[in-house]
């Protein structure tokens, strides 16, 4: 499939930082699987940094209500 010709340079970035973040979660995952130290922190970590983010989320959306 090809690309389109006219890429805005938003769209670029954007498809740049999508690539970036796949290359870096199957390092990720690679990583996690395959040190178990590191796996068993990434397996109590993960829910504790998913909670953290979604705590600084809804303080930001509720911000924007206030």
């Amino acid at each position: 499939m090809r690309l389109p010709r006219r890429i805005s340079p938003g769209a670029r970035a954007r498809r740049a930082l999508l690539g970036d973040l796949v290359a870096a979660a199957a390092l990720a995952a690679l990583v996690l699987s395959l040190a178990a130290g590191l796996g068993v922190v990434g397996f109590f970590g993960l829910p504790l940094l998913l909670a953290g983010l979604l705590w600084i989320g809804l303080e930001r959306l509720l911000g924007r209500f206030r």
